[in-house]
């Protein structure tokens, strides 16, 4: 069984990634994927010699061998037979490049008296001899080229459930089994019909119409196949991975109409879709769909942690959206909602204690949580099981079809607030693999769903199972799936989980099949690069530097980590960095070096900062601190490009996000313990203007405009409510405990953070929570910046040209270290401001900042500033003759003309 993902990964080329996601598949007894009956047949070969699965069939007449020039001989051993195999000498060009990692393999040529479709139904071997006969090589064979070739039209067939004159169809590709059979069930505790299905021999679908008293049936399909897992022929009782509704806890697929008016809320079919947005001007905010109403205590009981939720607009968590959709917010984005494998949708456990009476600093929580982790009501969900069917757990009926239902609700009530919709959607990676009880692609088409390595083992860089969108019908499915997505639940965007291990044109297929449905769909991911695909090793990846110019956004980990210091897996996580008081107050680690040293870092740190606020624009020209003109391609980031976009849009900025700690976490372990409550909410605001008002897409986690907390939870996966939930009801008793923010409630839980104790109990009791009256400036403090964004055209400029032509950093290195000045020219453009200058100074002291090309200007605080929360812009002002700004300590400062 998989472990859970608790090590770090590289990524961004060279820096550590965003990323940490829950690959444990604790599943419900009753598993997606069943053995309904025993082996039922032996090897159909004698090659009990063979070891692993190195020999890569890689098309018809093909198989691929990394074996000794000594070799006389190379056989195939397949169907009970032995067929010698020609000789072909090194891989053509085309071969080559559709198999980077064994490019330097020989071939040999496959005999044409053998049946490739036979063969494919059960084992095989390929065995080299020396000329006595000895054997040099035996090994098992990787089919997935083959399948590709042989089946190639099956990319064209519809798989999975169709509708015909209201009578459903059912199709799966099964190439290499020896038989399918539909099992239908009246319920899922009902004993099964059994069902023929029909092969199409040149497509290897298997298929069965059905009737019309089949709909609302549940169904899986008993499939014989060879697996190589045991060597032996086996008879699955499995879901359909097409599956588009299930039964509790997955054990069963349904036969659902998704047109069925039933399953669609008043009004759904003449949906009135927020307006388009530009990616540039996009506003997102990242929210996990439990965390957001669990801890509500306005919300209906029933409703707390599902679909349901978003819909109750007299709640507070609901009037808080609202409130940030009325400031400027245009998306909202789902942790993945697909059906998960790790949270059991019936019998949820509790923790068996008081969480409540332990110390702030206190181990037991996380162990009294801990016992329960893998049976409870959460996890973030990166561990798919089936991909087309919203989670079951987050609705009030998890049996059947109410899901859909109240999934579609979800997305309406959101639109209707203005708010676009973005699916986090993981399909680098699957729960599980071979005979695995989360295994659903491997039981029927063994080998093929998963990228194996050398050794014919599933890939595992991700912490989960690798899948393989590089093979043509996991592309096909990927790509299908997201068309559902777009068409039947009418969601705006998605959020590719580790798009790096995704080919480049696969990603660009979805981009092309999402925008025939919606030209405004959005589309971003990882970029990270990292594992066995790292380089293109194994094709064009789906990664930062090669994303550019195609309308895909990645994330961009070069301001992000300037403004933190430091990376996410840094041991000592009390690295300063641009917004976490590196030379300007000092916290006493040591980890930054001498005065010296921190301010040459301080200094590249703000570079960073200034090419991630222009979009990370590969050819933006930068002066840098230290006096140099450069394009942001040649800005060093751990001896990767800085700036890899095209356009600013290409970008997604942001300072924290689900995974790794969350911002008020950060704040705490890197500020001096010494910053006071209110000072703190001024850094958190600082930190979030970052994102909020550069000119790429804007996105923030859920709860930090609130000061969210995980008590320095770095990997809160499979953390529970306790430390994941979003604390509405500042200042009242409630069910999780008196913390206003989630800050001290205990250690971040063993399983990802016992490493960093030591600093986390230094912290939590160093460190005071936040008062309600600053977690309320902060959230107005993040209003408002969403106000200046929405209402002013300089932050969204949109191009390379404009923002080329029009964004400035006029004093580089020049100005006081520590503190950003960009200017925004907006002459000529229809807008409500001429020009707009914005100082980000999170220093503790307020800065002049004489900008010359400003004097004589009239320049004026931003009129959402002047109303502002923040007594401290009351200093703010500018003085004409000079050109000389100065702002407030600890702010990010807008002035307008």
């Amino acid at each position: 069984m998989p472990s859970p993902r608790s090590r770090p990964l590289l990524a961004g080329t060279l820096s550590a990634a965003l990323l940490l996601t829950a690959c444990a598949p604790v599943v419900p007894p009753s598993s997606a994927a069943t053995v309904d009956s025993a082996t039922t047949a032996s090897a159909t070969t004698s090659s009990a010699d063979a070891d692993g699965q190195r020999a890569l069939w890689i098309d018809a007449e093909t198989i691929a061998l990394d074996v000794s020039g000594e070799a006389e001989e190379v056989v195939l051993q397949a169907a009970g037979e032995e067929y010698v195999l020609e000789d072909a000498g090194a891989m053509t060009e085309e071969q080559a490049d559709a198999h980077r990692r064994y490019a330097d393999y020989a071939t040999f040529t496959v005999p044409r008296q053998l049946d490739v479709a036979e063969a494919l139904r059960g084992e095989l071997a390929v065995v080299a001899r020396d000329g006595s006969g000895d054997v040099l090589e035996a090994t098992g064979v990787q089919i997935a080229g083959v399948l590709d070739d042989v089946y190639a039209d099956a990319a064209d067939e519809d798989l999975g459930l169709t509708w015909k004159n209201k009578k459903p169809e059912l199709a799966v590709w099964a190439p290499t089994a020896r038989s399918v059979e539909l099992e239908l069930h009246t319920t899922p505790d009902a004993e099964p019909t059994v069902h023929r299905m029909k092969q199409d021999k040149r497509t290897g679908v298997w298929s069965v119409k059905g009737k019309k008293d089949w709909a609302g049936q549940f169904y899986r399909y008993r499939v014989e196949v060879w697996h190589p897992e045991t060597g032996q022929v086996e008879t699955h009782s499995v879901t359909d991975p097409y599956s588009v509704s299930l039964a509790a806890d997955s054990t069963h697929s349904q036969i659902v109409d998704l047109e069925d008016p039933a399953l669609m809320p008043e009004g759904w079919e003449g949906l009135d879709k927020p307006a388009a947005v530009d990616p540039a001007a996009a506003q997102i905010w990242e929210v996990h769909v439990r965390d957001f109403s669990v801890a509500d205590e306005t919300m209906p009981e029933d409703l707390r942690g599902t679909y349901s939720a978003f819909t109750e607009s007299g709640s507070t968590s609901v009037g808080h959206l609202e409130d940030l959709a009325e400031a400027g917010l245009t998306h909202v984005h789902l942790l993945p909602t697909y059906d998960i494998a790790t949270i059991p949708e019936v019998d949820q456990a509790q923790p068996d204690c008081d969480l409540t009476e332990f110390a702030p600093d206190s181990p037991e929580q996380q162990a009294c949580i801990g016992e329960v982790r893998g049976d409870d009501a959460f996890n973030w969900g990166y561990d798919p099981l089936h991909f087309n069917v919203p989670e079951g757990s987050y609705a009030t009926d998890a049996d059947g079809a109410q899901r859909i239902l109240e999934y579609r609700e979800m997305v309406m009530a959101l639109n209707d607030m203005g708010l676009r919709v973005v699916n986090d959607v993981v399909y680098n990676h699957t729960s599980g693999s071979g005979l695995s009880d989360t295994s659903v692609f491997d039981r029927i088409v063994p080998g093929y769903y998963h990228r194996l390595d050398a050794e014919g083992n599933v890939e595992r860089s991700t912490c989960c199972e690798n899948t393989a969108p590089e093979h043509t019908m996991f592309d096909k499915f990927i790509v299908e799936s997201a068309q559902l997505w777009a068409e039947t639940y009418r969601i705006d965007g998605m959020r590719f989980d580790l798009m790096g291990h995704h080919p480049k044109d696969n990603i660009l297929a979805v981009q092309e099949a999402v925008e025939e449905i919606d030209p405004d769909f959005l589309l971003y991911g990882e970029g990270w690069d990292f594992g066995e695909v790292a380089g293109n090793a194994m094709f064009e990846q789906a990664s930062q530097l090669t994303m550019g110019g195609t309308g895909v956004a990645t994330f961009n980990d070069r301001l992000r980590d300037a403004a933190h210091g430091g990376g996410p897996f840094d041991e000592d996580p009390r690295m300063q960095g641009f917004g976490t008081g590196l030379w300007t107050q000092d916290n006493g680690s040591g980890l930054t070096g001498d005065e010296g040293q921190q301010l040459d870092q301080l200094l590249h740190a703000a570079d960073l900062v200034r090419i991630g606020l222009v979009g990370n624009l590969a050819d933006y020209t930068l002066t840098t601190a230290g006096g140099e003109t450069v394009p942001g391609s040649e800005l060093d980031y751990n001896g990767a490009p800085a700036g890899y976009t095209e356009q600013p849009g290409e970008a997604v900025t942001y300072v924290d996000a689900h995974d790794n700690e969350i911002l008020f976490d950060l704040l705490a372990y890197k500020l001096d313990h010494d910053v006071a409550g209110l000072d703190r909410a001024r850094m958190q605001s600082v930190n979030l203007s970052l994102a909020t008002l550069s000119q790429g897409i804007g996105f923030v986690t859920a709860g930090s405009e609130l000061m969210r907390s995980k008590s320095l939870d770095r990997d809160s996966y499979d953390s529970g409510d306790w430390f994941n939930a979003i604390r509405w009801q500042c200042g009242a008793a409630q069910e999780f405990g008196d913390s206003t923010n989630g800050f001290g409630v205990g250690l971040p839980p063993a399983w990802t953070s016992e490493a960093k104790w030591p600093w986390a109990e230094e912290t939590l009791n160093a460190v005071e929570a936040p008062t309600c009256e600053e977690i309320e400036f902060s959230r107005d403090r993040h209003l408002e910046q969403l106000r200046i964004a929405s209402s002013t055209g300089a932050f969204s400029l949109g191009t390379f040209e404009d923002v080329a032509e029009r964004v400035e950093f006029p004093l580089d290195g020049a100005g006081e270290p520590g503190v950003i000045t960009m200017t925004i020219d907006m002459s000529g453009l229809d807008d409500a401001f001429e020009q707009v200058t914005v100082i980000i100074n999170p220093t503790p002291e307020p800065v002049e900042q004489t900008v010359p090309e400003r004097a004589g200007a009239a320049m004026d605080l931003h009129p959402v500033l002047q109303d502002s929360v923040d007594e401290a812009f009351a200093e703010a002002g500018f003085d004409a003759e000079a050109g000389t700004f100065t702002a407030p300590a600890r702010a990010t400062t807008v002035f307008v003309e």
